[in-house]
């Protein structure tokens, strides 16, 4: 499986690319591709090559051959006569006396003098009057393989590195930097005076990984493969795409139907036979005590603890430490910081296919023991090791034993799917007798992961067997605490009181913090919040968890009522988790920080990304759920509706899987999405489906008319629409205020804009003095409605200073919302003779028309002209603007003005020319400058070329 696109190395090809410029202006250089095999060295020279001839330059190619008695110049001539299959030599009096000493390298060119040691640098002068006579832009030359190459090429190398900048023709070598001290040395005199450059290359990083295994598959991947991936191949592309073919013929990964791919079988690290090879012969080139210490090293994993194998195998510190240069010699070995690594994990699984079983179970016996008597902490990794090594050595109740406490340290860690690998391995132990210590970790590990229905299953089961059994009662208590938490998750409120209730207080803190998340559920968030401070109070400082899960719940509480506190209440729970280790309770306070971003004017979606990746690497699913609804959401916000359904179908997917009781919550927000993009139809299904499994009042009274159709009516430009629903979402936030509602903003708006009375002060003043009025989102809306309240009480003036401070350059792109709300200003505006209306209709219409909601571009025309202003034919769309401006959020309207600023123009010809005030100019130029980061005006030109 070959990729198809060269991935990353844009540093390199920048660096290559002006190279390649050189020729072409009469000047030439060497530049030699350094790497280890693997890393892509062949992939960039041949994008090199391809990029050489698509600009018309003669291209030579050639290649270094392993060999003990090598031929004299091989690459040379092997470059030189494939040249000369198409190529001619031409007709030149600088270059004739030359061609008997190519003559060397092409016999057609004329015969070779008996020159000896001369006909290196006759050789080298002979390429450089060559790519001199050459018509067109210039010459390049590749070598490849550089490290097997022979002296005279190096001599030839070294002459026309010397003497090449004047002269039209590129070198570039690649080698490796180990395999030839002689190339080494050789580059490394001619960087050090300036006659070439070297382009290191090092294995990809996990993005890297992620990018080519997409470009290798050509259609979507499971996820978590490219961390697997980047595991067993560390990053050389040649053993990713090795990795992969491996996976796909053994069945491992399949492809479906529509072109996704889904892991089959459980992934199992194949080494591919060339790399076996190269692995076996490198092991067999050291002593046997060195490949003993490989194997054993082996067997402890990639890392290991030098003076543990020495002890296992009973050698002394001298003679470990020769062993181990050996090993470093022939790179199975890298130093790591204080100690020792195995190269990659392949060379470990490779190492290990070599080792007979007899041998195995021997080296394992006295590692574990070596392990057991000088290890350290009995940390998850060391538990983990221990573990390995006694199952090898089929010491079935210790590995047991070990496997457990590798899986309790995994859970404290937060890596779920860890903890469940390692209950699975000790499940399959003979001899254990730890059956129920294993059955209860699961139990945790399930609910924590948010596989309600298996924990609850678990649980209820086990509870049982202990209460047949007459167990102890307070092992009872704590699996009940943990059936608890289970129940709780699932939404399942009453059970989790009950078993609450009957777990007494074993553990006061744990018992205080599931009150507080019982209550919470309840929307009493009052009581949530005393709850979590008192288990803030109760927990000891070796209790991160509990106080990590209280502060989570402090800043639940708060969301609804003030959004600055629950930020506060999240960031102390997330440092706490961060300093502990917690995993698993740092993405979720991440996620929960990031959900928060769901009520700013510019939500962002880093955080939620950032969270998505750590919880599915925990193996927290019902984490990554949440956390695919939210990014559902931020999308919505930009009408990014392809990206937004993508995110909630997961999101839907997993939280069926799991029935996790934010289901409802998704399927209402999947009928939102499916009532932007007009399908009608299946909002209604959605709707349907929602009603059914819906046991939240308040979410249903707030959530339908609040955040499905009130927004859905106003993206089509139905404004009574929209005021009625969002009134029927107030009713139901006024009998439940704990439930998130944060386009209340909006429905102040409407209020003040469509009613003439009372009505829409009364709204304001609801919406200033209740919960989430510190909002961004809310906060914008209210503002603005007071600028229209201001305008129309004749206080112009201070309207339209309300208006302007609410508008003050906020970066990133515009929300869809916000440009109704604009529009909504410019009717009440328009009406009341302040401000410069024509403008902000002018920039809602461009916005409604650049992201294709239609029906809203249709009632902004019509507000427009029943304000007596000219519609235009057409609405300035995203096609005037580039791509790299459409990136930073900049609006066709903010185009116009920048190629205005650019021309030199000052504000007042700018609004002139535009139709617009100068304050408007003022606003646009500002946001302009802060999309862009430019430090003023004279800064902006180079955005507008990009």
């Amino acid at each position: 499986m070959r990729c198809p696109v060269l991935v990353s190395r844009a540093d390199e090809m920048a660096r290559l690319r002006g190279a390649l410029a050189l020729p072409a202006s009469g000047h030439g250089g060497v530049f030699v591709l350094r790497g280890e095999p693997g890393v892509g060295k062949s992939r960039l020279a041949a994008t090199v090559l391809a990029e050489a001839e698509q600009a018309g330059m003669a291209v030579l190619a050639g290649r270094g051959v392993r060999s003990a008695a090598p031929m004299p110049m091989r690459p040379l001539g092997e470059a030189l006569l494939a040249w000369l299959r198409t190529g001619t030599v031409p007709e030149d009096r600088r270059l004739a006396p030359y061609l008997p000493a190519l003559g060397r390298l092409a016999p057609q060119l004329g015969t070779a003098p008996h020159d000896g040691g001369s006909s290196v640098m006759l050789v080298g002068e002979a390429l450089l009057r060559l790519a001199s006579a050459l018509d067109g832009p210039g010459v390049l030359l590749l070598i490849e393989d550089l490290h097997w190459a022979d002296p005279e090429t190096l001599g030839v190398l070294e002459y026309v590195a010397d003497n090449v900048r004047d002269v039209p023709l590129l070198v570039v070598a690649t080698t490796r930097p180990y395999d030839a001290p002689a190339v080494t040395e050789l580059v490394g005199a001619l960087e050090a005076r300036s006659a070439a450059e070297s382009v290191e290359l090092v294995p990809l990083g996990r993005d890297d990984v992620a990018e080519m295994q997409g470009a290798c598959l050509d259609g979507s991947a499971p996820d978590g493969l490219a961390d697997w991936v980047l595991r067993f191949s560390a990053g050389f592309p040649l053993l990713v795409e090795e990795v992969l073919a491996d996976l796909q013929s053994s069945g491992a990964l399949v492809r479906e139907d529509g072109g996704a791919w889904r892991v089959a079988t459980e992934l199992s690290a194949t080494v591919p036979s060339s790399f076996a090879r190269s692995v076996e012969a490198r092991l067999d080139a050291v002593s046997p005590t060195a490949r003993e210490v490989m194997e054993a090293a082996a067997l402890l994993g990639i890392g290991f603890d030098w003076q543990v194998v020495g002890a296992a195998l009973g050698l002394d510190d001298r003679t470990t430490a020769t062993a181990i240069r050996d090993l470093r010699r022939e790179r199975l070995v890298v130093a790591d910081e204080d100690g020792f690594a195995i190269r990659h994990a392949l060379t470990r699984e490779a190492v290990l296919a070599t080792v007979l079983p007899p041998d195995r179970r021997r080296l394992a016996a006295v590692l574990a023991e070596a392990v057991a008597e000088h290890g350290t902490d009995r940390d998850a990794g060391s538990a983990q090791a221990l573990a390995e090594l006694f199952e090898a050595a089929g010491d079935g109740a210790r590995a047991a034993e070990h496997w457990l406490a590798a899986a309790r340290g995994a859970i404290a860690r937060g890596a779920l799917t860890s903890a469940e690998e390692a209950l699975v391995r000790a499940a399959a132990q003979e001899g254990g007798g730890l059956d129920l210590d294993i059955r209860e970790t699961e139990v945790e590990v399930h609910a924590l992961s948010g596989d309600i229905p298996r924990a609850v299953a678990a649980a209820e089961s086990l509870v049982d067997e202990l209460v047949a059994l007459g167990d102890e009662a307070d092992r009872l208590a704590r699996l009940r605490l943990r059936l608890a938490r289970a129940l709780l998750v699932g939404g399942r409120w009453d059970e989790a009181e009950a078993t609450l209730e009957q777990a007494g207080s074993c553990d006061v803190a744990l018992a205080h913090v599931l009150g507080a998340r019982l209550a919470l559920g309840r929307y009493q968030d009052e009581v949530a919040a005393e709850r979590a401070r008192a288990a803030l109070e109760s927990v000891g400082d070796d209790r991160p968890e509990v106080a990590c899960e209280a502060w989570e719940v402090l800043g639940r509480a708060a969301r609804g009522r003030d959004v600055v506190e629950a930020e506060e209440a999240f960031e102390e729970g997330f440092r706490l988790a961060d300093r502990a280790g917690l995993v698993l309770w740092r993405c979720r306070l991440l996620a929960a920080l990031g959900a928060l971003e769901l009520v700013s004017r510019r939500p962002t979606d880093d955080r939620l990304i950032a969270a998505r990746r750590a919880a599915l690497a925990a193996g927290a699913i019902a984490t990554a759920a949440r956390v695919e609804l939210d990014l559902n959401i931020v999308r919505i916000r930009y009408f990014e509706l392809d990206a937004a359904m993508a995110a909630i179908d997961n999101a839907i997917a997993m939280m069926e899987r799991l029935r996790l009781p934010d289901l409802p919550s998704a399927y209402l927000i999947r009928a939102f999405t499916h009532g932007l993009a007009g399908r009608d139809d299946a909002m209604a299904a959605d709707v349907d489906v929602a009603e059914k499994i819906i046991v939240d009042e308040g979410m249903w009274l707030v959530g339908l008319p609040g955040h499905v159709l009130a927004p859905v009516a106003m993206a089509r430009g139905n404004y009574d629409e929209a005021r009625a629903q969002w009134a029927k979402a107030m009713e139901g936030a006024r009998r439940f205020p704990g439930v998130p509602f944060s386009t209340r903003g909006l429905w102040a708006l409407l209020e003040t804009v469509l009613d003439d009375g009372a009505g829409g002060a009364d709204a304001r003043e609801e919406v200033r003095n209740g919960p989430q009025a510190n909002s961004p989102h809310n906060r914008f809306a209210l503002r603005y409605a007071d600028a229209v309240a201001l305008g129309r009480a004749g206080d112009r003036e201070q309207a339209e200073r309300v208006f302007a401070d609410s508008e003050w350059a906020f970066p990133g792109r515009e929300p869809w919302m916000e440009l109704h709300a604009q529009m909504l200003v410019a009717r009440s505006a328009a009406a009341d003779g302040w401000g410069t209306p024509e403008s902000w209709f002018r920039h809602a219409l461009d916005g409604f028309v650049e992201i294709g909601q239609t029906e809203a571009a249709s009632a902004c025309r019509v507000a427009m002209r029943g304000a007596g202003f000219a519609v235009p034919r057409r609405a300035v769309g995203s096609v005037r603007v580039p791509a790299h401006l459409q990136r930073l959020g900049v609006t066709a309207r903010e185009y116009d003005v920048l190629e205005l600023v650019v021309d030199g123009l000052p504000n007042k010809a700018i609004a002139d020319r535009l139709f617009l005030s100068v304050r408007t100019v003022e606003t646009h130029v500002a946001r302009l400058l802060q999309r862009t980061g430019a430090p003023d005006r004279g800064a902006l030109a180079v955005h507008l070329a990009g």
